[in-house]
């Protein structure tokens, strides 16, 4: 049922993104899409052990998508509530286990990805960024396409199913 879920999700996610030319996307339904995703991206990776009781997804840098991802609060991710936090700095980035990074944080990502270290944080975001910096999962594209970049998952101890793999635009790893 997880995997349908997950299928049906990336579906829609073209379907209701892809416009017609001269057609604008309704930025509401593209932040509710972008959430959808960013929810799936945890529940389709293998976390590490955890005494955690929550599974929180952080959002640093974008309203719209923090607001969007409050209807998956009290959901499960590996057996725990997820709970939704909006953040306005960095202090707190190593208490997510998810951590959204919105346009405006971009530039922050090398601070991000040294504060995080080898923590098992899976970062996600939908700014162009280059591959070497420390961002697992990368949105690309106005029909949500994703990028997973295995060399940081495997640092971050996260190991992404494949069945989301499959999902991927593209994979990046060294090996």
């Amino acid at each position: 049922m997880r995997i349908f879920f997950l299928l049906a999700s990336f579906w829609l996610a073209g379907t209701v993104l892809a416009d017609s030319p001269g057609e604008r996307t309704d930025p509401v339904a593209e932040a509710d899409m972008k959430a959808a995703y960013i929810y799936n991206f945890g529940a389709f990776t293998e976390w590490p052990e955890s005494n955690r009781i929550s599974f929180n997804i952080c959002v640093l840098g974008d309203d719209k998508i923090g607001r969007s991802l409050k209807r998956y609060e009290g959901k499960l991710i590996s057996n725990r509530r997820v709970v939704v936090a909006r953040l306005s700095s960095l202090a707190a980035i190593a208490d997510c286990q998810l951590l959204f990074i919105g346009d405006s944080e971009v530039h922050n990502l090398g601070r991000i990805a040294h504060e995080l270290g080898h923590q098992p944080v899976l970062t996600v975001t939908d700014a162009p960024v280059l591959p070497q910096v420390g961002v697992v999962i990368s949105l690309v594209g106005q029909r949500l396409a994703f990028e997973v970049n295995l060399d940081y998952c495997k640092r971050a101890n996260l190991k992404p199913q494949s069945n989301l793999l499959r999902l991927a635009k593209s994979i990046r790893k060294s090996d």
